[in-house]
């Protein structure tokens, strides 16, 4: 089990980090990929929640590390999903 939640949360970060690369800072992701992110976004607070319990039912050796990834992991969906839904300063609308 412990395997598994270690496996669940390294893949929810490659593919946090793959939607980030599928676009550069300037530019708004196409549709599909918003709605991907904003859904992904929807569902990662229950994620987290549901595999830091998990962690703590198995009593994981590494489980403060690996809450520590889902916590984060958890504000870069949030940080994706304010990008791809136009609510993110890009550098250019800083310098203003």
């Amino acid at each position: 089990m412990r395997r598994q939640v270690e496996t669940i949360l390294k893949a929810l970060l490659a593919a946090s980090l793959a939607a980030t690369l599928l676009s550069c800072a300037a530019a708004r992701p196409p549709q599909r990929i918003q709605d991907a992110i904003h859904t992904a976004n929807r569902y990662m607070p229950e994620y987290v929640a549901e595999a830091n319990k998990a962690l703590a039912d198995a009593e994981h050796p590494d489980q403060e590390r690996l809450r520590g990834m889902g916590d984060r992991l958890a504000v870069v969906m949030e940080a994706l999903d304010r990008w791809a839904s136009g609510q993110e300063k890009t550098p250019e609308e800083d310098k203003r």
